[in-house]
């Protein structure tokens, strides 16, 4: 007879087989499973914009991969709809990445931005969209915060981060986007190379990852079918 303990590891296996990640400081305008392929998680209307540091920032995330690659951006757009939106503002000056491309671990993860450095005339009271890409093997996926920037803000103690996740240690040069290699130049490239190639819009990457979803559904459908077997 099957084991609880072989049952419940078959179950972990099954229930971490499409595992993604969280954006859980500043808080993510919302979490959706199936929908983190699209655009800003799925989550399309900005939602109470939250306090965030005008100079250097911390956001958190929990990785559910063993390995992912992580970029930030940003959106100067009141009410941003698409990627177009992160890449230029409204006056046409293109939008720096807000971090270089950078890899992860599992687990809870930090890395800290600098909004008001990127030279876009950012000051006390501007309103941004901060959305991350994360790639953890699945397709492209995506979380946004709405955040107003405060000069001298200070973030909650417990929110800090000491240890930078896109410090040079984890840093790399190039990742994949949408199917396609992008190329980051010492963090001055545009949120084109991030979210306008990951498929010309919303949940373009959806496709690619419906199949490998399925994939996943099956192998955890043959992971539980055989630890039924066992137990009848």
């Amino acid at each position: 007879m099957l084991s609880l303990k072989t049952l419940f590891a078959a179950t972990a296996l099954a229930s971490t087989v499409y595992a993604h990640f969280t954006l859980d400081y500043p808080t993510s305008r919302g979490f959706d499973d199936d929908n983190e392929p699209q655009f800003c998680g799925g989550f399309n209307s900005v939602e109470t914009r939250q306090p965030f540091p005008l100079g250097q920032g911390p956001v958190h995330i929990d990785s559910h991969h063993n390995l992912a690659t992580v970029v930030a951006f940003i959106s100067t757009s009141s009410n941003p709809t698409s990627f177009e939106d992160f890449n230029t503002t409204s006056n046409g000056t293109s939008i720096p990445l807000a971090t270089d491309f950078f890899q992860v671990t599992s687990g809870d993860k930090c890395f800290n931005v600098n909004l008001g450095a990127l030279g876009l005339g950012l000051t006390n009271g501007s309103e941004v969209t901060l959305q991350i890409q994360y790639d953890g093997g699945d397709g492209n996926l995506y979380q946004c915060a709405d955040l107003v920037l405060i000069d001298g803000y200070s973030v909650p103690s417990n929110e800090t981060c000491t240890s930078d996740a896109a410090t040079a240690g984890n840093a790399t040069s190039s990742a994949t986007t949408g199917g396609s290699s992008s190329t980051v130049a010492s963090g001055s490239s545009s949120a084109t190379s991030a979210a306008a190639t990951t498929s010309s819009a919303s949940g373009g990457s959806s496709g690619a990852f419906t199949q490998k979803e399925t994939v996943g559904w099956g192998l955890a459908g043959a992971v539980m079918g055989i630890a039924t077997l066992l137990v009848l």
